[in-house]
């Protein structure tokens, strides 16, 4: 391990350097389906109360621009459109995964997609900056060194639990230079912002998210802050002040600075530009919620539309979920935000049950204020795989009672919510969207997007994304 090879120069040089023709077309064809799917989430956003105070924040900022608050009618500065959009994306908690970090798109595509509206580039552009930003956060990621220096400590178990990520903040580097291919920087310049943004990250705080009642807005990190780092970065750039070209290298680089222990550049540099790891390692969302509920949602999902069951027949669920449902943030058994919401399991099957359309009606204010929604949560107990009680369950095991006799249904495996076919993904990007573009506009940024090489300014396609 070479740490005094400049990483930092190596990634701006990659960022500046790399063509759109010099991607492989499942990295097109991915950064396709992030893009949809990420703006779904965030037209969707604009009904919480996360996105609307990211929205107002954002247009407090300032009263003239030319970018695009997604879901939004009124167009602001880039600074205050990455920031809205930000908090946007990570409003419903809908958006995809990516391993490393977890959760990546929100902290990256909105300054890709400011500095690509304020610059008028092309759909090309637009798909080669969010690939860009993708693949050096995912490397990036993957290189830090933090062995159980971020765990949370379990007494009542008997275990020590790893998170993905210290923090998102390591997310900033990526975004700022996928933004910064659109604004013509040089790999000097993409290495100054980067500078400017390794110095301005934010103290890395998932343990805490994880081990405190209640979920703020905040949760794991504002990704619209971190948007914001990263426009800030790049703008200041732009002007001339000065940050450290080498904020990633050496011994007393970013990486000790996050927490970690160490860190494997070799891992973020072997193959950059020839090798795209970020495709792979997607996974799309079925339920907007915490990631950890998705397949065991998935696979109640089958049992009661398979049985044709409703919340009236059903007396008890039983769950096994990850070692995350153990933390607290996950066992909180109130809930009085959209945001609590999204971590409590008993209370997402409860909206299954009850036919809920999947979207962003289930964080509705009618929905937090339903009573029957919250005594259907009550039949549903919650293990985890650290549960002695839960070696040898199913899954999912539901109990129905009828005519003096209880049946018992029951799943186990993968899920189909674990599969996103591109129908999928466009009736997902619909139901984020209606009561808000409008239908014939919905349809019109779908065949847009998934054309996107074709258009020669995004500025177009903006405008199909707002009312």
């Amino acid at each position: 391990m070479d740490l005094e090879r400049d990483i930092t120069g190596e990634i701006a040089r990659f960022a500046e350097t790399i063509s759109y023709d010099a991607l492989p077309s499942r990295v097109i064809d991915e950064t396709r389906r992030l893009i949809l799917d990420s703006t779904g989430c965030a037209i969707g956003g604009v009904t919480t109360e996360k996105g609307r105070i990211g929205i107002r924040f954002g247009e407090s900022l300032s009263e003239r621009g030319d970018t695009t608050i997604l879901g939004h009618a009124k167009k602001v500065h880039p600074f205050s459109s990455a920031f809205a959009n930000g908090e946007l994306m990570n409003a419903l908690d809908y958006e995809s995964l990516l391993a490393p970090p977890e959760h990546l798109t929100p902290y990256v595509m909105p300054a890709c997609l400011a500095s690509a509206e304020m610059n008028a580039v092309s759909g090309k552009a637009l798909i080669l900056s969010i690939a860009i930003a993708h693949e050096i956060t995912t490397r990036l990621s993957e290189s830090l060194v933090f062995g159980n220096r971020f765990s949370v400590e379990l007494p009542e178990k008997g275990v020590a639990l790893a998170l993905p990520t210290p923090g998102y903040g390591i997310c900033l580097f990526g975004g700022i230079a996928g933004a910064g291919r659109l604004m013509d920087f040089t790999a000097g310049e993409i290495a100054n912002a980067m500078g400017i943004g390794g110095f301005s990250c934010p103290t890395p705080m998932l343990a805490k998210f994880a081990m405190t009642v209640p979920v703020s807005m905040t949760k794991y990190l504002s990704s619209g802050l971190i948007s914001q780092v990263e426009m800030t970065s790049l703008l200041l750039t732009k002007l001339g002040h000065t940050g450290d070209r080498g904020v990633l290298n050496g011994k007393y680089g970013f990486f000790r600075s996050f927490g970690c222990e160490t860190w494997m550049p070799e891992k973020v540099i072997e193959g950059l530009g020839k090798e795209w790891r970020f495709p792979d390692r997607i996974f799309y969302k079925t339920y907007p919620c915490c990631g950890a509920m998705q397949n065991v949602l998935g696979l109640f999902h089958q049992v009661i539309t398979t049985n044709d069951l409703t919340p009236e027949h059903i007396n008890e669920v039983i769950v096994v979920i990850n070692p995350l449902g153990e933390l607290p943030a996950w066992k909180n058994a109130d809930v009085s935000s959209h945001v609590d919401i999204q971590f409590n399991t008993a209370f997402l099957f409860s909206l299954l049950a009850h036919r809920v359309e999947i979207g962003p009606l289930w964080q509705s204010e009618e929905v937090l204020g339903s009573r029957r929604i919250g005594e259907f949560a009550e039949k549903v107990k919650i293990l985890t795989h650290l549960d002695k009680e839960s070696e040898g369950k199913p899954d999912v095991t539901v109990g129905v009672s009828g005519g003096g006799d209880q049946k018992i249904y029951s799943e186990r495996g993968l899920s189909m919510a674990t599969e996103m076919s591109e129908e999928r993904l466009i009736d997902k990007f619909k139901r984020n969207v209606q009561g808000i573009t409008g239908e014939s506009k919905a349809n019109e940024a779908i065949d847009v997007i998934l054309g996107l090489e074709e258009q020669e300014d995004i500025s177009m396609l903006m405008k199909l994304l707002v009312p």
